[in-house]
């Protein structure tokens, strides 16, 4: 689904994000990849566009800034909470001036939720999500899918969701939530443990605790 909010959402920050680094290319999600060098702009100009359309007050605007394929910049802004997550290299991750740290989670537990993405228009993959989603139940995790993938990643950041699992992504949907996690004390990666590229499509992303408590859960046969 695309509407007319993605589309002029998209043109407008292009417009102005090129203003402030007028040497980076685009990398955005209605659009797709315009330019080659050094730093992009990634962009999710609508992430959980079915919810903004059906009027469920869950979504967000993302934009990363990258360096040789690294966020070093990143933020997501949720308009209806007035929101704003911010982070960069080396400098932390705030909320609305307030830094964020998630080193305090020690554990996976029932009454913080864990977020997991279903993507439903790929049967193999939904498969794939489904049988880790069976040994997350035998956990007794609480267990979400709120269909915006950036807006999750950054209440993972701020330590109102242990984890998020994701499959099925694009480099716009999480380039933002990497540096949001890691700069407020988290660990992601892909399903195999690897750092997340811009080709990953899977993603694990909490508190070190947390992460390691459930990435060994999906490990296990």
């Amino acid at each position: 689904m695309v509407t007319q909010a993605d589309l002029e959402s998209e043109e407008y920050l292009k417009l102005e994000l090129g203003k402030l680094v007028p040497e980076a290319a685009f990398w955005a999600e209605e659009s797709g990849k315009s330019g080659d060098a050094e730093y992009h702009w990634v962009i999710d100009p609508l992430d959980g566009t079915t919810n903004f359309a059906r009027g469920l007050p869950y979504f967000c605007i993302s934009v990363a800034l990258t360096k040789n394929n690294k966020p070093i910049l990143g933020a997501i802004y949720q308009p209806v909470t007035e929101e704003l997550f911010i982070a960069a290299q080396g400098l932390g991750a705030f909320c609305n001036g307030v830094r964020l740290d998630i080193t305090a989670l020690n554990s996976i537990h029932a009454s913080v939720p864990v977020v997991i993405g279903l993507p439903f228009a790929y049967v193999d993959y939904y498969q794939t999500v489904v049988q880790k989603f069976k040994k997350m139940t035998r956990k007794h995790c609480v267990v979400r899918s709120s269909g915006a993938a950036a807006l999750d990643s950054a209440y993972a950041a701020a330590g109102s969701i242990d984890i998020v699992f994701f499959e099925k992504l694009g480099w716009w949907d999480i380039a933002a939530g990497v540096i949001l996690i890691t700069e407020a004390g988290g660990i992601i990666s892909d399903f195999s443990g690897k750092p997340i590229t811009p080709e990953s499509t899977r993603y694990i992303g909490g508190s070190k605790s947390t992460y390691e408590t459930f990435y060994q859960l999906i490990k296990k046969p």
